[in-house]
């Protein structure tokens, strides 16, 4: 997304009823995607498998999904649940009527609706009311997979798909969609980390097979390079957007993607994305648009505040009403009803509908990092929080996304990438205290984003053990303490990549900034005198080559206020007591290492794995 000032009509109109993912009964994350309890499901990697492996999901390798269209159903018969229909008019006096939204004017603003129709896909059994459109994890045939990943193959482009950008219809009908869109911010990522890779925008590099290249989806005008058969298949959606607008985009990434790649002679792609582009990289992987998935083409995927999992804002967006108003001031809605969380669980999350799990197997061996972003302020609209009009729980969010859905939180073993090493390895992510619109600017992305797509190493730092020496609760010896055993412990972290970045490009990279004040610390209770073994990730991200270490800050707090994790003893931040601080250079090799505190004592462990 590009253009947020708009969003103040919809904070006077809706003010109050944003989504509070922790209240969504259907459509909400795990609590955290750093678990303590080792074999979470939500790890980015098993704590408990020496060889970081995840398990696998029962069915995940059952098949591969078709083409996602709008008229996707379930079984046939009349008991079945299906989608929920509503028109959104209420009466302000019975909140049945607009659930978990606000009612205005008798109108239905940010209205949640259950989505039942998918709650067996995935459980391995196709069922009666599942169908292989419906549910091809459980239904359909197995995927057929041709060619081979590459990772090193200098004939691999690198597309960047843009997010939303705000366009009227006057604009898109000058708008040659399927065109050159100068390089990206990953364009200037290789330019700050000097990757010795061209901008395919340059005409001097128009055929280099290794290029960077971006792409424009939006516009009503089709390119000369596309064929009067792509064209027809384009134009079956309308330019408009609407309820198709996520199908003609993937048709036009996808083949412009096929398209470059045949003008290059490249022969594998990595995807780079912000926002709304990410929602269709997930697409087009999951559908197998132009069989860019299946013939093992994507080799790497990268994501900055990607729209992922949905977008709950765009909940607001489902009222006609809201449509119209937005439509008056020039934001053209019809693209975020395509973000909304039930539309992208139904088209974009095609094979198991499990939001934040990338259990596919046309996922399966494509090295993901997600970039997630945390400032809830949006700088273009007077810095107004958002989605933290009703957000209890404090779930982190950009202001525009929340943190959460902007990652996958797991991967089936069928989903993940499995190294020369053994190990399998799901999808890593880190946090950046920035806004939405300002997340690909991060020189830590930036780090992080070269890394992924260029380089071959992934660092997974972890505790591994703690004994928790003091609680700082409440006893008659302890007055002065206000909460009540056991302790909650919170480990907050910062890596940088500077011993590296600095002297080789003179940059300073904060690749992971991960605190209690922005929400997305992980916590958990810990009794006094105790040892756990929680195999708590802290960092999990791509490494460049040559990089021989990281700077490190681990701090860890006995805190007795924490609303995210429903930790509410005292009072914010009355006997926050810190237990531990390691600030240390740490190098990239495996290795364990013990670190002694006033209130805790613990055990870190770091493995760099290969990934192929």
């Amino acid at each position: 997304m590009r253009t947020a000032s708009p969003l103040l009509l919809v904070a006077a109109l809706a003010a109050g009823c944003t989504q509070d993912a922790a209240d969504a009964a259907d459509l909400s994350p795990g609590d955290d995607l750093r678990p303590v309890a080792v074999g979470d499901a939500a790890s980015p990697v098993d704590a408990a498998a020496p060889d970081l492996a995840v398990a696998d999901d029962a069915g995940a390798d059952l098949a591969t999904p078709v083409d996602a269209s709008p008229d996707l159903a379930a079984g046939d018969d009349a008991s079945c649940p299906s989608a929920p229909v509503f028109n959104f008019t209420c009466d302000p006096n019975d909140p049945a009527t607009c659930p978990k939204g606000l009612c205005i004017a008798n109108q239905c603003i940010g209205a949640q609706l259950d989505q039942h129709q998918f709650d067996g896909c995935g459980d391995g059994v196709c069922g009666a009311c599942e169908t292989a459109k419906s549910c091809p994890a459980d239904c359909a045939p197995p995927p057929v997979f041709s060619g081979k990943k590459v990772y090193d193959d200098p004939n691999t482009i690198t597309v960047w798909l843009h997010g939303f950008t705000n366009h009227t219809a006057s604009d898109l009908q000058k708008t040659v969609y399927g065109a050159l869109k100068g390089c990206g911010d990953v364009g200037d990522a290789v330019t700050t980390f000097k990757v010795g890779v061209p901008c395919g925008a340059d005409p001097k590099y128009d055929t280099a097979p290794n290029q960077v290249v971006a792409v424009e989806y939006y516009g009503a005008i089709a390119p000369a390079w596309m064929t009067p058969q792509d064209v027809k298949e384009v134009e079956q959606y309308p330019y408009l957007g609407g309820p198709t607008g996520l199908q003609r985009y993937g048709l036009i990434v996808a083949k412009f993607i096929k398209w470059r790649m045949a003008h290059t002679g490249a022969t594998h792609v990595n995807l780079a994305c912000h926002s709304m582009g990410c929602l269709l990289a997930r697409y087009v992987i999951e559908n197998d648009i132009e069989q860019l998935a299946s013939k093992n083409m994507i080799v790497r995927w990268s994501t900055s505040a990607g729209v992922v999992a949905g977008a709950q804002l765009a909940q607001l967006y489902n009222n006609p009403a809201i449509q119209m108003a937005a439509d008056q001031i020039g934001l053209a809605v019809d693209d975020f009803a395509l973000m909304n969380p039930p539309y992208v669980q139904t088209y974009a999350a095609s094979w198991d509908h499990k939001l934040w799990e990338g259990n596919n197997p046309l996922l399966g061996g494509i090295l993901i990092h997600h970039g997630g972003a945390t400032n809830p302020a949006i700088a273009q609209a007077l810095n107004i929080q958002l989605l933290n009009l009703n957000n209890p729980r404090q779930y982190p969010n950009d202001g525009i996304m929340f943190t959460l859905d902007e990652m996958f939180a797991s991967q089936s073993a069928a989903g993940s990438v499995h190294t020369p090493g053994g190990a399998v390895v799901a999808a890593t992510h880190s946090f950046d205290y920035i806004g939405h619109q300002e997340a690909t600017s991060s020189l830590g992305y930036r780090a992080l984003l070269v890394a992924g797509l260029y380089h071959r190493r992934k660092v997974f730092v972890t505790i591994d053990s703690i004994t928790l020496k003091k609680d700082h609760e409440f006893t008659l010896a302890t007055p002065l303490e206000l909460g009540t055993p056991p302790g909650e412990v919170v480990a907050e972290t910062e890596v940088r990549y500077d011993p590296y970045t600095m002297p080789k490009y003179g940059v300073a990279a904060l690749v992971d900034n991960d605190k209690m004040a922005y929400w997305s610390a992980p916590e958990w209770s810990q009794t006094q005198g105790s040892t756990l073994m929680p195999g708590q990730v802290i960092f999990a991200g791509p490494v460049f080559d040559d990089q021989t270490e990281i700077a490190l800050n681990l701090v860890l707090t006995e805190s007795d206020w924490y609303v995210r994790y429903g930790v509410q003893e005292s009072g914010p931040a009355l006997t926050d007591r810190e237990l531990l601080n390691y600030n240390a250079n740490v190098q990239l090799m495996d290795q364990s290492i013990s670190v002694t505190g006033d209130g805790a004592d613990i055990k870190l462990g770091v493995k760099v794995i290969p990934m192929y």
